[in-house]
């Protein structure tokens, strides 16, 4: 899922969303507000608003939900993976920490910068961390 999140994607109106898509949106968020598509070639995702904090919604082309996440406070993370990635990673700045729920469970994914580099982090709720390709900004 990691991958498809960073993949190209393209802001769509909601017309150009299938209705397999939509309706389970509706179905599984139905009190959400201010949604907004973006379009990609192997997901579809809604952005919106619902108990006054921000989500996204992945569906797959068949319309089934792959995942949803929010925000998080990098604090709030497992314990065990808060004081490694403040160990191995001091000389970067954390700069987004999203919890990810899907149906095999809940992960989380940090993201870092030192400079010009970019770095994401994998984090199970046991607090192990796996590190993703270094990217450069």
């Amino acid at each position: 899922m990691i991958a498809a999140i960073g993949s190209s994607a393209f802001a769509a109106d909601a017309s150009k969303i299938s209705y397999k898509v939509k309706t389970n949106f509706e179905v599984q968020f139905a009190e959400a507000e201010n949604v907004h598509w973006t379009l990609g070639p192997e997901f579809t995702k809604a952005t919106f608003q619902l108990n006054e904090e921000t989500l996204e919604a992945f569906y797959n082309q068949n319309g089934e939900l792959l995942g949803y996440s929010r925000k998080i406070d990098f604090k709030k993370l497992p314990a065990k993976a808060v004081q490694k990635i403040r160990k191995n990673y001091a000389d970067y700045t954390i700069t987004d920490s999203i919890e990810f729920n899907e149906e095999n469970g809940k992960k989380y994914y940090v993201s870092l910068e030192n400079g010009n580099r970019k770095q994401i982090l994998g984090i199970s709720v046991y607090g192990e961390v796996t590190p993703y390709g270094v990217r450069k900004l």
